[in-house]
């Protein structure tokens, strides 16, 4: 029994494809499958049931898989220890377009800081795509709003800090004379959405207001800088997280005003994803550590829970 055999064991159950294992370790699917073979007659037990559909682990197989991902967590710290001082590696972390703009600058920099050599991927998306993508093995971990979509077999679900939504109007808007406003009275004014809100639900403000009317969209963009230049210039409103709000120059000059809604709960819970099947390296201890460090300090809602 070999490391790579054990590697190679994690890599079929996670993708539950021997050619999809193969691809993304860059070796050729007869290799994988003779490797998994050999592992089979070298224990005396079939691990994976190999069907059209794909390779799906036995009773027998699921306990020895996680054995595995227990042995190279552990040969993963030895090395560690052994040079601690140059940390390397790569993750792949979808995230949130909210957490681009605040939190996620720091943790890089931070993480830049201590171990220079390891390489951060990020991939933005809506949250129901980044469960996708962690579940396909495209991102080994997600940073999401955890609404009621976000579930599924061997998915584990971390909460990071809560947080609410907040309608932000330009200062010459009639709403930016008022504490609070209702849910109504804010979507009888145009609305600015983000990328394609309320065209599909990917999670997000579109998932938490899919009970209610949806807000009549005057424009759409993908930039938070374009939405808010545009909403502090008229009438059109937006939803914002309220982490976000922290030292925003829109809100510190007064060309924004944040307002919450006073008759419907907009509170959210910013999370963190991965797929039970992916091994965790020290590499995303590390940014996960950094992660929730930063959280901490930004998060205006604290965890009640």
């Amino acid at each position: 029994m070999r490391l790579e055999q054990l590697s190679l064991l994690i890599e079929v159950a996670k993708y539950n494809s021997i050619s999809l294992a193969a691809e993304h370790s860059f070796i050729t699917q007869p290799a994988v499958s003779s490797s998994i073979s050999k592992l089979e007659d070298e224990l005396g037990t079939v691990l994976f049931k190999r069907t059209t559909q794909g390779a799906y682990p036995t009773a027998i197989g699921e306990m020895i898989i996680e054995k595995a991902r227990h042995i190279l967590d552990t040969v993963d710290e030895i090395k560690q220890i052994a040079n601690t001082s140059s940390l390397t590696g790569s993750l792949s972390v979808g995230i949130i377009p909210s957490m681009g703009d605040k939190i996620i600058p720091n943790v890089l920099y931070l993480l830049k800081d201590k171990h220079p050599n390891i390489n951060i991927i990020l991939t933005v998306a809506e949250s129901i795509n980044i469960m996708q993508n962690v579940q396909s093995g495209k991102n080994d971990i997600g940073i999401v709003l955890l609404t009621e979509e976000i579930h599924g077999k061997d998915l584990h679900c971390e909460k990071l800090f809560n947080d609410e939504f907040l309608i932000y109007a330009g200062k010459d808007s009639p709403l930016a004379k008022k504490e609070s406003v209702t849910l109504k009275e804010a979507l009888e004014y145009p609305f600015v959405a983000y990328n394609d809100e309320f065209t599909k639900n990917n999670g997000g403000i579109t998932s938490i207001l899919k009970n209610y009317v949806e807000p009549k969209v005057a424009f759409r963009f993908c930039n938070f800088e374009l939405i808010k230049r545009v909403v502090s210039q008229g009438k059109a409103i937006s939803f914002f997280p309220r982490f976000m709000s922290t030292n925003d120059i829109y809100l510190q000059s007064g060309e924004i005003v944040p307002i919450p809604i006073s008759d419907i709960s907009l509170g959210i819970t910013v999370g963190l994803i991965r797929s039970n099947r992916h091994p965790v390296s020290q590499v995303e201890k590390e940014f996960v550590e950094a992660l929730k460090s930063m959280c901490e300090t930004a998060a205006p809602i604290q965890n009640s829970n």
